[in-house]
C-alpha cells in the first residue's frame, strides 16, 4: 500500500490539515491528542476528571507505565462527560469533532456516532479513526456485526458487557504473559486466572476493545448506520493508515420529505 506521508502521525496531521477548522472537541485524546492545524480551537472530552484518570489501569498489580503511557503526556480534560452521550455538549455547536480510536471502547457505539454528528454544525466534520483488528491484538476476534450493535443500541449494551470483558480478558492475559507482567500458567490455572481478570477488568470498568472491525466491516457499518437510521453526512474521505483506518465525514443538512403532490 503506497503511504500518504512518512509516518502515522504525519499522515493524520495531513488529513487535519485538509479538513479541520474552526472550533471543535476531541473526543477521549487521553495521550495522543490529534495534532490541528494552525487556527483550529479544541476542547477535550473525557468521561475521567485529571483526578480519575489513571484509577482504570490500576489494575492486577499494573498501572499506567506498564500500559506504555507516560502519565505526564496524558491530555486534562475541558470537559468532564460521557463521550457516548455528550450530554454537556450542545447540538449543532461544533465545527469539528475528533475521536481516534474511541468508538471501539464505546459499549454502545451506535448511540456515541449519532451523539457526535447531534453536536456538529451543518458542514461540520467528523474526524474518526479505528484500529484494524488484523493490525492489532484484535486479530484473532470476529468482526462486531450490524446486528449486534443494533441489539447494543435497542436493548441496552448489559447483555453483552461480561461476555466482551471475558474475550478480552483472554486477550489481556495472553498478552501480559507474553511481556512478563505475569506468570505463565496452564490448562486449569490458566482458565481460572482468565476468570480472575475478567471479574477485575469489569470489576474496575477498564476501557477494554469492545467492538473490533476490519477496514471492509467498519465501511459496511457507516452506511448501515446512515441507511437506519436515515442520517444526513457524506463520507469525505477513507484511509488507511499503517494500523488504524482515518474516515472522514461531514455533516449535511437533511431532505425535507414532502407528501405526495395533490
Amino acid at each position: 500500500m503506497r503511504q500518504l506521508c512518512d509516518t502515522r502521525a504525519q499522515v493524520r496531521l495531513l488529513v487535519a490539515r485538509s479538513y479541520l477548522r474552526g472550533q471543535g472537541v476531541e473526543i477521549g485524546a487521553f495521550a495522543s491528542p490529534l495534532e490541528l492545524p494552525e487556527g483550529a480551537r479544541v476542547q477535550y472530552v473525557d468521561k475521567y476528571s485529571a483526578q480519575d484518570i489513571e484509577k482504570p489501569f490500576n489494575i492486577s498489580g499494573l498501572t499506567l507505565a506498564d500500559f506504555g503511557t507516560d502519565i505526564a503526556s496524558i491530555v486534562i480534560p475541558d470537559i468532564v462527560d460521557n463521550g457516548e452521550t455528550l450530554a454537556k455538549v450542545g447540538d449543532y455547536s461544533q465545527d469539528f469533532v475528533v475521536a481516534n480510536h474511541v468508538l471501539e471502547h464505546f459499549e454502545d457505539p451506535l448511540k456515541g456516532f449519532k451523539n457526535m454528528l447531534r453536536i456538529l454544525k451543518h458542514g461540520g466534520i467528523l474526524y474518526l479513526s479505528l484500529p484494524e483488528m488484523r493490525h492489532s491484538f484484535d486479530r484473532t476476534r470476529i468482526p462486531t456485526a450490524f446486528e449486534h450493535l443494533l441489539k447494543d443500541y435497542e436493548q441496552n449494551p448489559t447483555w453483552s458487557r461480561g461476555a466482551a470483558y471475558q474475550e478480552f480478558a483472554e486477550i489481556f492475559a495472553s498478552h501480559g504473559m507474553d511481556k512478563g507482567l505475569f506468570p505463565r500458567v496452564h490448562g486449569s490455572e490458566l482458565e481460572t486466572f482468565i476468570e480472575q481478570q475478567a471479574e477485575a477488568l469489569e470489576k474496575a470498568d477498564f476501557s477494554i476493545h469492545f467492538h473490533a472491525w476490519t477496514m471492509d466491516a467498519m465501511q459496511e457499518m457507516f452506511l448501515k448506520i446512515k441507511t437506519h437510521f436515515n442520517l444526513s453526512f457524506e463520507t469525505k474521505l477513507i484511509v488507511q493508515n499503517e494500523d488504524e483506518v482515518i474516515f472522514v465525514f461531514e455533516k449535511t443538512v437533511p431532505q425535507i420529505k414532502t407528501g405526495p403532490s395533490p
